[in-house]
């Protein structure tokens, strides 16, 4: 059971990757390219979706080569590797909501945010989560990012209380 911050921060989240913007973000794969049909697991790993190939200077801004393929899924865009590592440090069975939910709570914890997002001091647990998703402010992938101001309208659209 999440607090309200945290479920707040969360669709803040979701809101900054654009997953909000469909029907069920928990099926949404990257650029849109996808709907996730089968939530057994990530669809990189049951092999229903290959990726999408990020342009050169996206590649370039996360540290990889030309040709690079991004396997962002689900409410988060939780890549392959993100996600494998969640799956094994939680023991996580699927990619289903509650799943998703649980691997970005633990993905907060692990930046040591959980305790700025549930206080609601949303810049500092932003600050600390920039590196696990693009769309943050600071993050610097070369990817396309928010407004500190637009997260924190949408965090507060959501429930959350600001501290």
């Amino acid at each position: 059971m999440q607090d309200t911050n945290t479920a707040a921060f969360l669709a803040m989240i979701a809101s900054a990757e654009g997953t909000d913007r469909r029907p069920d973000p928990y099926r949404v794969c990257y650029a849109y390219a996808h709907t996730i049909a089968d939530l057994s697991d990530h669809p990189a790993v049951t092999g229903e979706w290959k990726g999408e190939r990020l342009p050169d200077a996206m590649c370039a801004g996360a540290g990889f080569g030309p040709g690079c393929v991004s396997s962002a899924a689900g409410r988060y865009q939780l890549i392959k590797s993100t996600w494998l590592l969640c799956k094994r440090q939680l023991g996580l069975t699927d990619f289903g909501p509650a799943s998703q939910d649980a691997a970005a709570v633990y993905l907060i914890r692990k930046r040591g945010a959980l305790d700025d997002v549930q206080a609601g001091r949303v810049a500092d647990a932003v600050a600390k989560c920039r590196l696990e998703w693009a769309s943050l402010p600071g993050a610097g992938y070369g990817q396309p990012e928010r407004r500190l101001t637009a997260l924190v309208d949408a965090y507060e659209r959501a429930g959350g209380v600001l501290a």
